[in-house]
């Protein structure tokens, strides 16, 4: 058998993974990282692992002071956020050492790293650094940027205004905030800011967390409210500009008509774009969607046999974990030719809030929309024993399965740790298993995941099951 060449476009987690799948499969492999090499890792360098790098030591520091027990400052309270940005960049520094370390052990003569950008001259051909090479197979993975709203005067500033990566390197803290957009990004250093002293007001256009079902976004805008945000809901942005003494204003237009809001600092956070305006796709014959590259459950791009994509570029859910499976089913498939196929269910998906916010399978709408009748199960966490005792007395979860056939179908946690507790309902989701599979578990006491416990053995009464007895903070 003739060996096939795949060329893979972009450097980051999903790239590397299918440059080296294809690899392990039997295919001379043309991995094109482009300029900034193994810097187009956006999860390593400028998503999952630095922000939460920077999370851990101001929450650990606001858990401290919250029952007051404690006088808990900074050695240097100046210094502070310059101390921590210092910190996380040696630690991720680590990260990437790793990473460009199994990149250059790859690297051969089937496994050709070439640092530079490509573009399709034709279906089977790639130009880089005035290079051309053919292929039989390409996977294109060259991820994600931020994506700004189409507001006045927000063009003329951008040099000014802070996206995420502004929030990774800034070390000197604002007296004043805004942030456009109350998604995952938004909400998670939003409240870091404000828990470092700095006065924030969020801009969401609907709510927070407005894909997911509205109690979600409304209890957490109540939390960060108390926190001391602002947040300004069903609220429009209709021009930014700024003062002469440097303030940013943005005139927004919300339930109580024209506001101007100003502040030391704006920050936009309201989401991510595909990359892909200078790959010259139109020339390998795509016609790439307003969200990105429309591909099938095989991952193969729409209307190609052998163009496959995978991770951010797609536009569906931009992170990290699914773009790998993408990028192991895309590479796959272009070495063998085959069509295997990934078929998400529970799709899960964390903001990392404080408390956290995690969700697996259907909304309400998407299982109505699809015929299901619904019960569903709720449990505040100021009843869970060690919720309670973790300060989480204003969190929540709910899980609702299909009234007859009893099959869990979503659940949503707002709690402390729903980044871990989220994964026990999304893979009895992705099972496809009933509530009384759940509630036959052994649950420990005290632990947080008892949340779940409690919620599913509400739905078992429900349903008219008797679920076991358990201990609790009545019976110990």
């Amino acid at each position: 058998m003739t060996q096939r060449t795949v060329a893979v476009l972009g450097g980051g987690s999903a790239g590397f993974t299918a440059a080296r799948t294809a690899a392990k499969q039997g295919a001379r492999v043309l991995f094109f990282m482009g300029d900034n090499a193994d810097a187009a890792s956006l999860c390593v360098n400028r998503g999952c692992m630095p922000s939460k790098a920077m999370f851990q030591p101001i929450d650990v520091m606001h858990h401290a002071r919250k029952q007051r027990w404690l006088r808990v400052e900074p050695v240097q309270p100046d210094a502070y956020l310059g101390q921590i940005v210092a910190w996380k960049d040696r630690e991720i520094a680590r990260f990437r050492a790793y990473r460009q370390r199994a990149i250059h052990n790859h690297a051969s003569n089937d496994f050709q790293v070439i640092r530079s950008d490509a573009r399709f001259v034709d279906p089977h051909t790639l130009e880089s650094a005035g290079e051309r090479d053919t292929f039989d197979a390409a996977v294109i993975a060259t991820g994600s940027g931020p994506a700004f709203p189409p507001v006045d005067g927000l063009a003329e500033l951008r040099e000014h205004i802070w996206s995420s990566d502004e929030f990774l390197s800034n070390t000197r803290l604002p007296e004043s905030l805004t942030v456009i957009g109350a998604g995952a990004i938004g909400l998670e250093f939003a409240l870091r800011y404000a828990r470092l002293g700095c006065a924030v007001t969020m801009i969401a256009r609907s709510r927070p967390l407005s894909t997911w079902p509205a109690a979600f976004g409304d209890r957490i805008a109540e939390i960060y409210e108390h926190e001391g945000i602002r947040m300004m809901r069903g609220t429009t942005p209709q021009s930014v500009y700024r003062d002469g003494e440097g303030m940013f204003i943005v005139n927004v237009e919300g339930p109580t008509g024209f506001e101007p809001v100003a502040a030391h600092q704006l920050a936009v956070v309201a989401g991510r774009r595909p990359m892909l305006d200078s790959l010259d796709i139109g020339n390998a014959g795509i016609e790439p969607t307003r969200r990105g590259l429309e591909v099938g459950e095989d991952m193969r791009v729409t209307g190609t046999d052998h163009i496959f994509a995978a991770g951010d570029v797609i536009g569906r859910r931009m992170v990290v974990h699914q773009a790998h499976i993408e990028a192991g089913v895309a590479a796959e498939n272009a070495v063998t030719e085959g069509s295997r196929e990934w078929h998400q269910r529970s799709r899960i998906m964390v903001v990392y809030s404080d408390p956290e916010f995690g969700y697996a399978g259907m909304t309400p709408d998407e299982a109505e929309a699809a015929g299901h009748k619904l019960v569903v199960g709720r449990k505040e966490s100021r009843l869970v024993g060690k919720l309670h005792l973790a300060g989480d007395d204003h969190g929540f979860g709910e899980i609702m399965a299909d009234a007859d056939t009893h099959q869990l179908l979503g659940a949503g946690l707002l709690c402390d740790h729903a980044s871990d507790l989220i994964h026990l309902p999304a893979y009895l989701i992705d099972q496809e298993h009933t509530v009384y599979n759940g509630v036959n578990a052994e649950y420990y006491h005290p632990t947080r995941i008892e949340i779940v416990a409690e919620i599913l053995d509400g739905l078992c009464r429900d349903l008219g099951g008797k679920p076991p007895k358990r201990a609790d903070e009545n019976t110990g």
